[in-house]
């Protein structure tokens, strides 16, 4: 079994600890071309649970469901959803905190959709 193939079937479980080169084992010129950083990923997801936080968007509706089939019409099988959260360090505006679902083949971020954006951190704490 490849190591990604290993990666997908522990994609469900939560990130914490493990490095990019651990969570993406791909080039570093291939991660680094990602419109949204290998850091900020979090941890993996089911399309229903993608399709929730879609659902549940803070984000204008109509965008949020437009890249959502975009998403899906190009989702193939393998294909992982991701949930990714811009830390509140990265923050650069007064929008704040950035969270979404990045759809990732193999070394490829195929595209995204932005799901919440807040001023103020949404982490427990």
């Amino acid at each position: 079994m490849t190591a990604w193939a290993a990666l997908l079937l522990v994609g469900g479980v939560g990130c914490a600890g493990t490095s990019v080169r651990d969570r993406f084992p791909c080039p570093g010129d291939q991660i680094a071309q990602w419109q949204i950083p290998a850091g900020w990923i979090e941890r993996g997801l089911t399309p229903a649970e993608a399709r929730v936080e879609v659902s549940t968007a803070n984000v204008a509706k109509d965008a949020a469901e437009s890249r959502w089939e975009f998403l899906q019409n190009q989702r193939r099988d393998g294909d992982r959803y991701w949930l990714y959260r811009r830390p509140e360090t990265d923050t650069i505006n007064a929008l704040g905190v950035q969270e979404g679902i990045v759809l990732i083949r193999g070394c490829t971020q195929v595209g995204f959709v932005t799901t919440r954006i807040a001023a103020e951190s949404t982490s427990g704490g």
